[in-house]
């Protein structure tokens, strides 16, 4: 293993620009972080360089983790000063990773059946892309879009995903307009959150194919983007609260939607078996 002990060393300037990912899409990823490295060897991603600190390597816990990565990629040993120059959080983990992530394509969050998209506008808070993404994928939803706002391939919204954007279909484009069209032409409703006005969630019809388009708490959705749909919905609250933070909204919905599609899906199998 080599080991590294200067702030100068060009290996350092590869993590920093994988942080900063400012190029296209297909920029490396900072994967930060022992777990989030682990759920993306499970995941099949195989990054590209591994920079590892001297206490993080002697440490029993991560061993098993260690060795599997040795036997995959490049590892590389650090000082301390080191991992805190090449790590963007505050208190670095001791290890950290650039991987080459392939985003996603709109067909991928379509190709099941009854498909649920989340399509994130604007949304700049990567910890909260992330954990949109998180919900979704819990909650059984087909796939997210982001357009606009915070990159979902970027650390801290791969960090705030927990794994998810790894796993799970995540598509990065660059207009809502082109979105539409696209569900629209695989035959999904176009649904948008709004925070009071809305058909509520429980009587809204989330069993069918969709894509739902989520905005900010303060700016929300572009007029645009709600004229162009086929219904608007609402997460129903109790006053004074004038909005849900948008993980959470979007963890709701996804849930509501799982939750009518269980019993579209008992009903049918009653009713087949008293037609039988």
């Amino acid at each position: 293993m080599q080991h590294i002990t200067s702030r100068r060393n060009p290996i350092v300037a590869r993590f920093r620009d994988a942080a900063r990912r400012s190029g296209p899409a297909s920029a490396p990823s900072l994967l930060e972080g022992p777990r989030l490295i682990a759920e993306a060897l499970d995941a099949g991603v195989t990054p590209d360089l591994v920079a590892v600190s001297h206490a993080l390597a002697t440490h029993d816990r991560w061993s098993d983790l260690l060795d599997r990565l040795d036997r995959v990629t490049e590892l590389v040993g650090v000082s301390q000063p080191v991992m805190t120059a090449l790590s963007p959080v505050s208190e670095p983990s001791g290890l950290v990773a650039i991987a080459s992530l392939r985003p996603a394509r709109f067909e991928s969050t379509v190709s099941a059946a009854g498909p649920l998209v989340l399509g994130l506008l604007g949304v700049q808070d990567p910890g909260n892309t992330g954990a949109v993404i998180r919900a979704a994928e819990a909650g059984g939803a087909s796939g997210v879009v982001t357009v606009g706002g915070a990159d979902p391939y970027g650390w801290k919204a791969l960090r705030g995903s927990m794994g998810s954007t790894l796993r799970f279909p995540v598509v990065r484009a660059d207009d809502a307009g082109g979105i539409s069209a696209d569900a629209r032409a695989k035959g999904l409703r176009l649904l948008a959150a709004v925070p009071r006005g809305g058909t509520p969630t429980v009587e809204a019809d989330l069993s069918r194919p969709c894509l739902i388009w989520l905005g900010t708490e303060g700016v929300g959705l572009s007029p645009t983007v709600v004229t162009g749909v086929d219904e608007l919905i609402s997460v129903p609250m109790r006053g004074p609260v004038e909005s849900l933070n948008i993980a959470v909204a979007a963890a709701l919905i996804t849930y509501e939607a799982a939750r009518q599609r269980a019993h579209h899906a008992v009903s049918a199998t009653d009713s087949q078996g008293r037609s039988a």
